[in-house]
């Protein structure tokens, strides 16, 4: 479960999940209250009961936690993911990165170069979705490819605790001609990008879109990996 958590990276593996340990800078052994201030970097939180996993929650969404990692690996998965989820109200989306030749569309919304996508309507499914968004936020026609993953970020709306999922599909354009900005969505730019321009542009951006990216390249360029 990849999930942004008032945009730090959360995820959550199975206790049977092997993990390498030279990847944390921390490892820390949850037994009582665990203090989120207190660490950085690439953090393990190791058998964890639901109870703490909701009072890490309740921490993380009242305020950013910048330069840190989280992986938590719970005593029981299903229950701590389960209490987890009973905490927000679930809101699905879809979107996708458009290519042309070796370039990429981004929109430029709220002072950061994104991706884009949107809600699902009633009676869509994400493909139909995505797809939809896609051509309403970009006004170019695109023709759907693979999956690249799968997102969960939160914030507040109205008061509301909401949890977003997100799936990301690649896509190719099939005719940009009619290319422009949204304006209702407050998309105030779209331009082709290459990847390497793409990746300096999303230096300033969310870590859920980080994460996307990062992702695509990784399929793209199996030298990455």
């Amino acid at each position: 479960m990849n999930l942004f958590i008032n945009d730090t990276p959360v995820k959550f593996i199975h206790r049977e999940e092997p993990f390498d340990s030279s990847a944390f800078d921390m490892i820390v052994q949850a037994n009582g209250l665990i203090d989120l201030n207190v660490l950085k970097g690439n953090v393990l939180i190791d058998d964890v009961e639901a109870p703490q996993v909701r009072q890490m929650i309740a921490q993380l969404v009242e305020e950013p936690f910048k330069n840190v990692r989280f992986v938590i690996r719970p005593h029981n998965y299903d229950e701590a993911r389960a209490d987890f989820m009973s905490l927000f109200k679930v809101v699905k989306a879809a979107g996708g990165i458009v290519e042309k030749g070796k370039k990429v569309a981004l929109i430029y919304r709220l002072g950061k170069w994104d991706i884009p996508k949107g809600k699902l309507e009633r009676k869509e499914n994400f493909k139909m979705a995505a797809v939809r968004e896609v051509e309403e936020e970009t006004g170019i026609k695109v023709e759907l490819k693979e999956k690249i993953c799968t997102t969960w970020h939160t914030y507040t709306f109205r008061k509301k605790r909401i949890l977003k999922c997100t799936k990301w599909y690649r896509m190719t354009s099939i005719n940009d001609k009619n290319m422009a900005p949204q304006a209702a969505e407050k998309i105030e730019r779209i331009e082709w990008f290459t990847y390497k321009k793409a990746t300096k542009a999303f230096d300033d951006t969310y870590n859920s879109i980080k994460f996307v990216w990062d992702m695509y390249l990784d399929s793209k360029l199996p030298s990455r990996q």
